[in-house]
């Protein structure tokens, strides 16, 4: 069972921040890959951990396929409410990548890998079926985090680093930024939460200093209410809105 939770992260992510596959035969993985380091230590959430199996967001699709061969399944998708519209889907067992135009003009590129299969290992070997425990000691946390407030109401609490759309304006911050949280507001009535970390690349402000745009990563896990344990993972790379 695939869960798409795409739709509603996004919007979240919008208002917040502007607010193996079974496949071990399609290749060896890729040095670059931070899924099961022996030499795992928690860390904040970067660029390191953005590849699965061997293939890391950014790559064409021809560098996906000569790391993975031929998918199982190739589709064009048309989302009205995916702000990228038309992309394209490659389906590898039980783990899924998308295409996008996240330049704006260049060639498509790996914008996302999701999977609701353990069987697909993610950043520190985290996988379905984790535990929340699990996931959060594989990163860093500060014992000093606060609140997740957004609009006057607690959304959640952070892990570490404490953005929310107004800090980008008050603060302008021109270096990347790291900060991860979990979001819990809707827990009871969706019956799942996220953990979400993300990494942001430095903005680009305009010269007034009352805009900016760049891009950035955040990895997200979907946990389940009752057991506490990853139902599903998100891994995606997207423009700031």
């Amino acid at each position: 069972m695939k869960i798409n939770f795409r739709n509603k992260v996004i919007c979240f992510i919008m208002a917040g921040a502007m607010a193996l596959c079974a496949i071990t035969a399609c290749g060896d993985k890729d040095k670059e890959d931070n899924t099961s380091s022996a030499a795992w230590t928690p860390h904040k959430f970067g660029l390191e951990d953005t590849a699965v199996n061997g293939v890391k967001l950014g790559m064409t699709t021809d560098e996906v396929k000569n790391i993975l061969g031929e998918p199982d399944k190739e589709e064009n998708i048309t989302e009205d409410q995916f702000i990228f519209g038309t992309h394209l889907d490659l389906t590898y067992g039980e783990m899924h990548l998308s295409f996008y135009d996240i330049n704006e003009g260049d060639n498509i590129v790996l914008g996302s890998i999701s999977a609701d299969s353990p069987e697909v290992e993610f950043a520190g070997g985290l996988h379905t079926d984790s535990t929340k425990d699990e996931v959060l000691d594989a990163f860093f946390k500060d014992a000093n985090a606060t609140d997740l407030i957004l609009y006057g109401e607690k959304f959640g609490s952070f892990i570490y680093g404490d953005y929310t759309d107004n800090d980008f304006f008050e603060k302008k911050p021109k270096d990347s930024i790291q900060f991860a949280y979990v979001q819990d507001r809707d827990a009871a009535d969706d019956g799942y939460y996220m953990i979400i970390y993300n990494y942001y690349n430095p903005l680009k402000w305009s010269k007034d200093g009352k805009s900016y745009t760049g891009d950035f990563y955040h990895m997200i896990f979907y946990v389940d209410t009752e057991s506490d344990k990853v139902k599903s993972i998100l891994l995606e790379h997207l423009p700031v809105m």
